[in-house]
């Protein structure tokens, strides 16, 4: 080095990690994936994440990545299922 000291506008670029978006930005991506923790945080207890696995499980799939044990759900899955369990009043809730 010649000496003189560098500053953010004379440091080479590095190539730095950008932050994970938060799980309701990848929401807006139908391809992206969702953890059972990316679902509490969107407001689900753990009884409705749970659910949401079983039902997503049974009817479309999740995935599991090489070298993980917890499942990721697609967001196009998930949206899914939020639309067929909303019952807006066009028919009956099952019991």
């Amino acid at each position: 080095m010649n000496g003189r000291l560098l500053t953010a506008s004379t440091a080479p670029e590095e190539a730095t990690p950008s932050p994970r978006s938060s799980a309701a930005e990848r929401l807006e991506n139908p391809e992206a994936f969702l953890t059972r923790t990316d679902l509490a945080e969107l407001g689900l207890t753990r009884t409705m994440i749970d659910g949401v696995i079983r039902e997503i499980t049974r009817t479309e799939g999740v995935v599991f990545f090489p070298g993980t044990q917890r499942p990721a759900v697609r967001v196009a899955s998930f949206r899914a299922l939020v639309e067929r369990s909303t019952y807006r009043g066009d028919r009956v809730r099952p019991t």
